[in-house]
C-alpha cells in the first residue's frame, strides 16, 4: 500500500501524540446505541500495531479526551488507553473537557489515577494538592514521566489546562531533579 508508513529507519524513534479525541464519538449523547469512538479505537489499535515497526517509545495524549466529563465516555476511554497499558510508556494531559470550571478532574482521576502508572519504572510521578481536595490538580491530572531511546534521556511533563501556580511550582522542581535529561511537556 503507497499510503502506508514506512519503517522508522535504524537508530530512530518515534513519539506518537494523540491529539483531541473527545470529538470523534460514535453517537450524540442522548442515543440508546453503545458508545463507540471509532478514531480514537483506530489510534490505539495503530500504535500497538506499530510499536516495533516505528520504534515507539513514548505516547502522549494532548487532552479533550472526553466531550462530555461524564462516567461512560470516560470508561471507553480506559478501555482504548489500555491497549498501550504495560506496552509503550504513556502520559495524558487533562483538558478542558475533562474537568469542570472549578478544576475538578475527578473522573479523570478514577479512570487514571497515579495507581494506574505508579509501578512503571518510567512514571516519575503527580503533582499532589496539599491546599485542596484531590480531585483538583491532584492524583495525576499533572504527571512525570522517563524514558530513554536511541541514547537519549528524556523527562516528560503532562499538566492539565490552565495548570495553577503550584502545579508550575511542581512542574519546575520535576525540571531541576531530571536536569540531566531532554524535557517535553504536554498541556492542553
Amino acid at each position: 500500500n503507497s499510503n502506508e508508513l514506512p519503517p522508522a529507519p535504524d537508530g530512530t524513534f518515534s513519539i506518537v501524540v494523540i491529539p483531541d479525541t473527545q470529538r470523534y464519538l460514535g453517537r450524540e449523547p442522548d442515543d440508546s446505541e453503545p458508545l463507540t469512538n471509532p478514531v480514537f479505537d483506530a489510534w490505539t489499535n495503530w500504535i500497538v500495531e506499530k510499536l516495533e515497526d516505528q520504534n515507539i517509545a513514548f505516547v502522549s495524549h494532548v487532552g479533550d479526551i472526553v466531550d462530555n466529563n461524564v462516567a461512560d465516555q470516560w470508561e471507553l476511554a480506559g478501555q482504548l488507553m489500555d491497549r498501550l497499558h504495560g506496552k509503550v510508556p504513556y502520559g495524558i494531559s487533562v483538558g478542558n473537557h475533562d474537568m469542570n470550571a472549578q478544576g475538578d478532574s475527578r473522573l479523570f482521576q478514577k479512570i487514571f489515577p497515579k495507581s494506574r502508572f505508579e509501578n512503571f519504572p518510567w512514571y516519575v510521578g503527580c503533582f499532589e494538592n496539599p491546599d485542596s481536595e484531590s480531585f483538583i490538580s491532584g492524583n495525576n491530572a499533572n504527571s512525570a514521566q522517563i524514558f530513554e531511546v536511541a541514547g537519549l534521556r528524556f523527562v516528560y511533563l503532562h499538566l492539565e489546562c490552565n495548570a495553577p501556580d503550584n502545579v508550575l511550582a511542581w512542574a519546575d522542581s520535576v525540571l531541576e531533579e531530571h536536569a540531566d535529561r531532554r524535557a517535553i511537556v504536554t498541556t492542553h
